[in-house]
């Protein structure tokens, strides 16, 4: 059986896409191997680029895959070239003609417009290829929407309607779904496989309270258009140096910088040079800042030993609540709103477009204050809406692949 999952880098400084990568290959080869099946597995977006074979390894488990590149680019022009080239080298081409069936995580929050319209394209060509070749595809969990742009939405909807299944991440995905396309059958409410991201706690100083805090880089800097491109009421940079002034007044705190997109340069994206710069600012020996992490075990591994967590970073939330550790995510889109509040219920969160620095900073330390208790809900809800979904997801990703 040959498999194409597609949006799904594996060479990334974000993280958190690698962290969908890895959960979701983890659950493919849970499924196959279950079966007693072979499979060959390609990555689209793995950034490889050569026929070699590679690892993702896990534990004792070592998965195998295989770099492939898309058949045509994300502009016309692009399309052009990329055209030329398979027909002169044929061998993406051949792979995606030989596919047995197409799985596309979106990156997560790509299926949207709210990145802007290249990202948008380039997450979608994948639909439109499985569509061409009459492929059979699946959009695993991930948001969809918000559009802002109507011809954006016709297409998106298009891509969905034509799915064999589409799996939504959260209540407000799927209930966009519902709305725009409500004869479509394929569509359910699942949770982001990265809930189910294997790690090993690493142990702190047991004399602190160790409070983690996920700096975003891209919101530090005003989004790429660096003018506010999401809309925050708050001021993240002040809000961000308030949480850190609260918890280094408390004498037994001690405040760790987890970056959760990491590069070696300094770019909009990358957290590590914020909370690297904010290190040296301070130079507080209560405030840590996180090793270098090589992959999103190694983060997640770390995010684990704390015993408070506020991020902005989706997947290092996610990463903190999956491992038993009281969160507050900072939201400055619905796909926080979505997944913590309306499919896990849990309203210990602070929505940045809607609420100010002073709103923010009362939830979060009232939050802290509750620590035990959101651990509890934590808790209550990891063995009850993310074990049910999570046997739904493997049992439905199943058929799909008529297991």
């Amino acid at each position: 059986m040959r498999i194409i999952l597609g949006n799904a880098p594996i060479k990334n400084g974000n993280r958190g896409c690698v962290a969908l990568t890895i959960s979701i290959a983890y659950i493919i080869d849970e499924i196959m191997t279950k079966a007693g099946l072979s499979y060959e597995l390609y990555l689209s977006d793995s950034q490889y680029n050569d026929r070699k074979i590679h690892e993702i390894l896990i534990d004792d488990r070592k998965i195998e895959f295989k770099d492939c590149r898309y058949p045509i680019g994300i502009s016309l022009k692009n399309t052009i070239g990329t055209i030329i080239k398979n027909i002169v080298k044929g061998r993406d081409l051949n792979i995606f003609f030989k596919a047995d069936y197409i799985l596309d995580i979106g990156q997560g929050d790509s299926f949207s417009d709210i990145y802007g319209f290249r990202r948008f394209n380039s997450i979608d060509r994948i639909h439109r290829i499985a569509n061409f070749l009459n492929i059979p595809y699946c959009i695993l969990p991930q948001t969809i929407g918000p559009f802002k742009n109507y011809k954006v939405e016709h297409r998106a909807i298009k891509s969905i309607s034509n799915a064999s299944y589409c799996m939504a991440r959260d209540k407000q995905s799927y209930d966009y779904v519902v709305s725009k396309i409500p004869s479509l059958k394929s569509v359910k409410e699942y949770i982001d496989v990265a809930f189910f991201l294997p790690y090993h706690k690493i142990e702190q100083d047991s004399s602190f309270i160790h409070v983690g805090i996920n700096i975003s880089a891209l919101l530090w800097h005003g989004g790429y258009t660096r003018n506010n491109q999401f809309g925050l009421k708050c001021n993240y940079q002040n809000l961000v140096t308030e949480i850190i002034d609260y918890f280094l007044g408390i004498e037994n705190v001690q405040v760790h910088l987890i970056a959760h997109v990491v590069g070696a340069e300094r770019t909009i994206e990358n957290d590590y040079a914020v909370s690297y710069d904010l290190w040296m600012k301070y130079a507080n020996p209560r405030l840590k800042l996180a090793p270098f992490a090589l992959g999103p075990i190694e983060i997640k591994s770390y995010i684990a030993g704390m015993d408070f967590f506020v991020g902005a970073r989706m997947h290092a939330t996610i990463g903190a609540f999956s491992s038993g550790v009281p969160v507050v995510p900072m939201a400055y889109s619905r796909k926080f709103n979505g997944l913590f509040m309306d499919t896990l219920r849990y309203n210990h969160l602070v929505d940045m477009k809607s609420d100010d620095n002073r709103a923010c900073l009362e939830m979060i330390f009232k939050s802290f204050e509750d620590r035990y208790l959101l651990k509890e809900e934590i808790v209550h809800q990891m063995n009850t809406t993310l074990m049910i979904r999570k046997n739904e997801l493997m049992n439905d990703l199943a058929n799909f692949l008529k297991l």
